[in-house]
């Protein structure tokens, strides 16, 4: 993307404008550690953020020492900014380039390590909770959640006949504890074993404590979260309800009729590919180190939401969802999701949703960040 593409662009997770830099840097060093301690981004000065007009900085080359000094002395772990001067409309621009970090977490060293981490979300900083400091230490030893062991519980504590079944339906046969260690469901520590929050999220034998790993479908009557008409609620073993949660999420949405020879049968508006789809993609791509909510799906008269904790991992922005990129999160999940037929490949389930509505002239979908969670709207009416 060219910097004049960039101007058109509203400001994101991954781009910001400034029309001139403030006499204190505070609030820049927080963009750039915010930047770090995500998927990167562009801090562009001389530019509008509210219109786009171009005012230019004067003397760009001391400006751009002075900004690679408040980064080296301000924020820790080093950062190395790359800065460019750009001249455009014969007025010189500063783009100052941050690149995703691989020691996080980046924070302001005058705020300390508790309260000067920040992240992006949307086009706003934000000071990260202990919870989401953690996952991002993971992220820099290339560490995910759900591969954690939960000592508190044992093999014991999986649902034999889910574990049995997906092991029958990948033509293998009932697997001993040395097998779910490669599959990396449990872990071996010092001759004993315990399961993974993976093993336990898609086999755990509904486990209290694991509540936050569960499903609430909602169905309103209306437009509005003001009048709820049912609700339904699934606990683990996830992997072995998936079927049926996505079945019940279309028992809620709106109908249409069509002819199949010459029976007239019934069949959701919204396809059921896409239902399934972001039902899925909630489920291996959700945070599961957010232990205080589970994933929600919303069915309102006009359209269906699903709401996952956790944003976009990774480099991804909103921006590339639909491109074919992905990155992964939980890799375990994902791996038995596609073992299991669940999945296709990964990066193409977007793309085919799109083409899907486009090819009904439904509402385009929507998929966007809220706070910590990531949100996809399913509309069921007509563009």
């Amino acid at each position: 993307m060219n910097i004049h593409e960039k101007l058109r662009q509203p400001e994101s997770r991954k781009l910001e404008f400034k029309r001139e830099i403030p006499a204190r840097l505070t609030e820049l060093m927080k963009t750039i550690a915010a930047f770090a301690n995500g998927a990167g981004g562009e801090l562009i000065i001389g530019v509008s953020d509210k219109d786009r007009t171009i005012t230019g900085v004067s003397d760009p080359l001391m400006l751009e020492e002075r900004i690679s000094n408040a980064v080296h002395d301000s924020i820790e772990p080093m950062i190395s900014p790359y800065i460019l001067i750009l001249n455009i409309q014969g007025k010189e621009v500063l783009v100052v380039r941050i690149m995703p970090g691989s020691n996080k977490p980046y924070f302001i060293k005058s705020m300390g390590l508790e309260k000067g981490v920040f992240i992006r979300i949307g086009s706003t900083n934000r000071i990260a909770s202990p919870q989401i400091c953690e996952e991002l230490r993971r992220q820099s030893l290339g560490i995910a959640f759900e591969t954690e062991m939960d000592i508190t519980k044992s093999a014991d504590d999986f649902d034999a006949d889910s574990i049995a079944d997906f092991f029958h339906h990948i033509g293998q046969k009932p697997p001993k504890r040395e097998a779910l260690v490669k599959w990396s469901l449990l872990k071996k520590n010092n001759g004993d074993y315990f399961p993974t929050v993976a093993g336990l999220v898609l086999f755990g034998n509904d486990i209290s404590d694991y509540d936050f790993a569960g499903i609430r479908i909602t169905r309103f009557m209306g437009n509005t979260m003001s009048n709820i008409a049912e609700t339904r609620e699934y606990s683990v073993p996830i992997l072995p309800k998936i079927e049926e949660i996505c079945r019940d999420t279309a028992y809620f949405l709106r109908k249409e009729s069509y002819l199949e020879g010459i029976r007239r049968l019934e069949r959701t508006i919204i396809p059921f590919y896409a239902v399934r789809e972001v039902i899925v993609n909630a489920v291996v791509h959700r945070d599961y180190g957010m232990r205080g909510s589970g994933i929600k799906i919303n069915i309102f008269d006009n359209r269906m939401e699903v709401i996952s904790p956790g944003i976009l991992h990774g480099n991804l922005d909103i921006a590339d969802l639909g491109t074919g990129l992905s990155e992964c999160r939980n890799r375990i999940i994902v791996r038995i999701f596609r073992k299991s037929g669940l999945m296709e490949e990964l990066g193409t389930g977007i793309v085919r949703i799109y083409d899907l509505f486009a090819q009904k002239s439904l509402l385009t979908p929507q998929f966007f960040e809220q706070g910590q969670f990531f949100k996809a709207v399913l509309h069921q009416e007509k563009a």
